[in-house]
């Protein structure tokens, strides 16, 4: 059956019956082309909507563009990697946390999951175990996996014991150190912690430039946070930082099953290295909505850094698009393409499709026209998202009033909702009022709203429930 995409809003749909114009926007139909439909070039599915397809002439507005990323359960034969197991050789750094908090359950636990860790990576993957309490300590340096090698470090892991103090930051950096040294195509460090920062540095931002400085290497850092009592804006900003995942453990039996899981994860992906580049018309401006998806701008060319995608995801990606004033019936274009390694190491392109804003009479436009319902609603849900992430973060940030600060983003989010209709943007804000209260009064909430967040931007899995 031939495939039509319209131009405008970027929906995929069967050819109409005599129609030229979508079902959806109305907008110009025309034919997709083969290398775009997936019959020819990658395996990852790509599709670019955009969430209001009219704009008033003579003035600047920001319109969205919902990237959406689907990966198969598996990669084609032809793209798996020629060894083994069917994938190179990987690099794990755990980092765990043995402050006195973690006595009990917690630390016999983390040592479990590190003992399913070991047995369940390859030969010739590369480990390194990293602990901290009142200091951080080398437990194990960057080590070659065979046999004899996990029998000596299952014996090294069940002699840990927890005590002392948090310092989480000089636990980081000795793990990112033993990671690069350690370096290898695809690179995990896992920070597992149930306490707050009380030893060196405790500065949010600062210790996340530490997971930053990481991903810049291809180092892929994801952060487990266990309990009620940990600091979740923290563990959240370290994955975001470090392009990974961040996860909440409500008790100590999930570390097991969530530590293997994010390994898992990484070990079987889908593409490393992937890499949305937009191409946007003169005088646009794009940024992701997420700071997790961090961008580049060289001249008409944005390009959005995704990372790694396992297996099995959907992903989707807001990006705002600021488009400068236009003349009466202009009409403006973006496309773009998606880049990333295969596990056999091959570089793989695949084009994105256009989407199309037009400029109409400023007089005759009104707020809702344009407005591509679907694509709002989940930019909308993309937003609130956000909205958590940003709150918790305030909450931790000396100097600022996060209630204040929330409310500023309940009126940007309010404002948006608006294209969908009073009575909606009337609801969001109501929500969302109630959301904040619940997150200022309640940290063990803010725990379980912001894991839910999180999954949402970055399409996380609940490992505790297979």
């Amino acid at each position: 059956m031939a495939l039509m995409r319209c131009l405008y809003c970027g929906l995929l749909q069967d050819e109409p019956d005599g129609v030229k114009s979508c079902k959806r926007c109305g907008g110009e139909l025309a034919y997709e082309p083969e290398f775009l439909s997936g019959a020819a070039g990658g395996y990852i599915q790509v599709q670019m909507e955009l969430d209001q397809v009219r704009a008033p002439s003579g003035e600047t507005v920001d319109r969205y563009l919902l990237v959406t990323l689907r990966t198969p359960k598996e990669v084609p034969a032809k793209e798996k990697a020629l060894t083994r197991t069917g994938r190179d050789s990987i690099s794990f750094t755990a980092v765990l946390d043995t402050s006195g908090s973690m006595g009990g359950q917690k630390i016999e636990q983390a040592k479990e999951a590190v003992r399913q860790a070991i047995h369940r990576m390859a030969d010739d993957d590369v480990f390194s175990l990293v602990t901290f309490s009142s200091k951080e300590k080398l437990v194990q340096k960057p080590t070659i996996m065979d046999e004899k090698q996990r029998k000596a470090l299952t014996s090294l892991v069940r002699e840990m014991q927890a005590g002392g103090e948090t310092a989480l930051h000089g636990g980081l950096g000795l793990g990112m150190v033993q990671a690069k040294k350690s370096h290898q195509k695809t690179n995990l460090l896992m920070i597992l912690s149930d306490g707050l920062a009380n030893v060196g540095e405790t500065d949010l931002e600062k210790i996340g430039r530490v997971a930053a400085d990481g991903r810049r290497g291809d180092i892929i850092t994801s952060a487990l946070g266990i309990g009620a009592d940990y600091n979740e804006a923290l563990m959240a900003n370290i994955a975001s930082e470090g392009g990974g995942r961040f996860y909440h453990l409500e008790d100590a039996h999930q570390i097991g099953p969530f530590l293997n899981g994010e390994l898992g994860e990484v070990v079987n992906f889908a593409a490393r290295k992937a890499h949305i580049t937009i191409k946007l018309p003169k005088g646009a401006v794009l940024m992701p909505l997420s700071s997790a998806y961090p961008a580049e701008t060289h001249g008409a060319l944005t390009t959005v850094d995704v990372g790694i995608i396992p297996l099995d995801t959907e992903l989707e990606i807001p990006l705002r698009v600021t488009f400068a004033a236009q003349a009466q019936e202009t009409k403006l274009s973006v496309e773009g393409n998606l880049s990333y390694l295969t596990p056999a190491n091959h570089s793989i392109k695949t084009a994105i499709n256009r989407v199309t804003v037009r400029f109409v009479k400023k007089a005759q436009f009104q707020i809702t026209e344009g407005v591509v319902a679907p694509v709002a609603e989940k930019v909308l849900g993309q937003m609130r998202a956000t909205q958590v992430l940003r709150f918790s973060r305030f909450r931790y940030t000396p100097g600022v009033d996060a209630v204040q600060e929330a409310k500023k983003n309940i009126d940007a989010i309010y404002q948006y909702a608006s294209r969908l209709g009073e009575k909606r943007a009337v609801r969001e804000k109501q929500e969302l009022d109630l959301e904040i209260h619940e997150l200022d009064s309640s940290p063990l909430y803010a725990k379980f709203a912001q894991n839910a967040a999180y999954r949402h931007i970055r399409s996380t899995k609940d490992f505790g429930n297979r």
